[in-house]
């Protein structure tokens, strides 16, 4: 059995590991926060792009979209995941999505082209069997998703240049109320023509329509840059608000847990600690018989108090 300074010291241990939980639960949710403003800021953004195609579509016939679903596919895949841990099974859902659709696509993964982000989706997919192409670090905050995606649309451009994509689908987990995250995933290119076409045909609220001098060619095709950044952008915005959310839930069931053992410690250590103390009272009883050599009426009546006493101390250890 441990002893009362091996109690104390897991006691101690454990409250400094209770503090850190607390710390990177606070971060956590902080971090949430952070993101979730970054997701609803961008709904302004994409409001802003779609008025612009809107009046860009006036002038621009929309192209006409082949039906890529049934001819054999080169397929690009973009997938955010982490680079930390302590997020459940953040990455492990999310391959477990992915797996799941390449199966229901009926391609080839030799076919795939793949770009991971973040350190431990790239170990689970090449566990998983998947060939990795190109393999980018997670944004540390917001600020940082800017230069992630600039890369990524960089190498987008660059596959499809080298080997003719016809479809780039991007997988990330989604925040959802009531659940840390969701795998989720929505199609880059090519672009869904009828999507094009509601925007084309929704009244326009102003009087007048904006004018613009550039062809309607350069003004079309920049806004849909904009609209594949917007679409990359949010998507690691809510991959990384998914993440937090996970990682906090799993620090607030730590949390719990390490509450619970560290009651228990303590109620292990009270026992030893009045155990020591009864021991000890023992011995020195049982040193006071041995130098008294007789029992006078005093030493019994001591030794009833003290037989009281232990008898109480039993009652309280059973209770």
């Amino acid at each position: 059995m441990e002893t009362l300074q091996a109690l104390q010291k897991r006691i101690t241990t454990t409250g400094k590991l209770q503090s850190i939980v607390k710390s990177m639960k606070t971060l956590s949710a902080v971090s949430v926060r952070q993101y979730e403003r970054s997701v609803a800021s961008l709904d302004n953004y994409l409001a802003t792009i779609e008025l612009a195609l809107q009046v860009a579509m006036r002038d621009y016939p929309l192209p006409i979209s082949g039906k890529t679903k049934q001819q054999p596919r080169k397929m690009g895949l973009v997938v955010f995941g982490s680079d930390q841990g302590l997020c459940g099974r953040f990455n492990e859902n999310l391959a477990a999505f992915l797996e799941e659709k390449v199966k229901g696509w009926g391609v080839q993964r030799s076919e795939l082209h793949l770009l991971a982000i973040g350190a431990r989706m790239t170990a689970r997919l090449e566990a998983n069997a998947f060939n990795i192409d190109q393999a980018f670090w997670v944004p540390g905050s917001v600020n940082g998703i800017n230069h992630n995606i600039y890369h990524i649309l960089s190498v987008l451009e660059q596959w499809r240049e080298d080997h003719q994509l016809t479809h780039i689908e991007i997988f990330f987990n989604r925040h959802a109320h009531g659940t840390a995250g969701e795998p989720y995933s929505i199609t880059l290119l090519p672009i869904d023509n009828m999507h094009l076409q509601k925007i084309a045909r929704k009244k326009w609220q102003g009087r007048s329509l904006p004018q613009y001098r550039i062809t309607s060619r350069a003004l079309f095709s920049g806004l849909i840059r904009q609209y594949l950044f917007v679409s990359l952008f949010r998507a690691q915005a809510e991959s990384l608000e998914s993440e937090q959310a996970s990682r906090l839930r799993s620090m607030q069931n730590a949390e719990k847990n390490i509450e619970e053992h560290i009651e228990e410690l303590q109620g292990q250590y009270s026992a030893k600690r009045q155990s020591t103390i009864t021991s000890e009272l023992l011995d020195l009883v049982a040193g006071f018989r041995a130098a008294a050599g007789k029992k006078d009426q005093a030493a019994q009546q001591f030794d009833a108090s003290l037989q009281d006493y232990f008898n109480t101390l039993k009652t309280m250890e059973h209770e």
